[in-house]
């Protein structure tokens, strides 16, 4: 999958201009995870990624710089578990996999992108929070943003699978506000 996607974007490039510090991987559930390993195996070519209801479970990291992450997910996530593990619903889809808490991942990047170990809480409304992990001079932010309801799902989104996301947030309007100030 790494290297497919490597070559999809090796393709676009060579289709039309692209600004390569503005080229990020983001996605839900298992896009979340691709993403993270993304972040893992093709830094050079991701200048940060946003994962939304899905933790990182690669086996082996070693980015080849640090890569900004935004991670958002929900505490009543019935799918990925905020604090680990597979839920029902995944279960009864044969997924065998548990997957690694919220915050075992915000460590582990936290750690790998050489982040602060306090984080700032830079959000806090009515379900939802923030907090971020600054940077080093030679590091990357990690920011963690939690919405206490909404599911397995895109905060401020529409509903599927029968979720209903949170309203708290918009994960979009995050996402530009995490990529354009890092």
């Amino acid at each position: 999958d790494v290297g497919f996607l490597r070559a999809l974007l090796a393709d676009v490039k060579q289709r039309i201009t692209v600004d390569a510090s503005k080229v990020y991987a983001i996605g839900m559930s298992n896009g979340a995870m691709m993403a993270y390993r993304l972040a893992c195996e093709a830094a050079e070519d991701f200048r940060g990624i946003m994962a939304v209801a899905g933790t990182d479970n690669t086996r082996s990291c070693q980015p080849s710089r640090p890569v900004p992450v935004l991670h958002i997910h929900a505490r009543n996530d019935d799918r990925v578990l905020f604090d680990g593990g597979a839920g029902q619903a995944f279960r009864n889809e044969a997924l065998v996999n548990d997957f690694v808490s919220v915050p075992a991942t915000i460590q582990k990047w936290v750690r790998l992108n050489r982040a602060g170990a306090t984080p700032r809480r830079v959000l806090e409304v009515d379900g939802a929070w923030c907090e971020r992990h600054e940077a080093g001079e030679t590091g990357a932010p990690v920011q963690l943003c939690v919405t206490r309801e909404g599911g397995h799902s895109w905060p401020g989104g529409a509903s599927s699978r029968g979720q209903t996301p949170s309203t708290a947030i918009s994960a979009n309007q995050l996402m530009w506000e995490f990529f354009t100030h890092p």
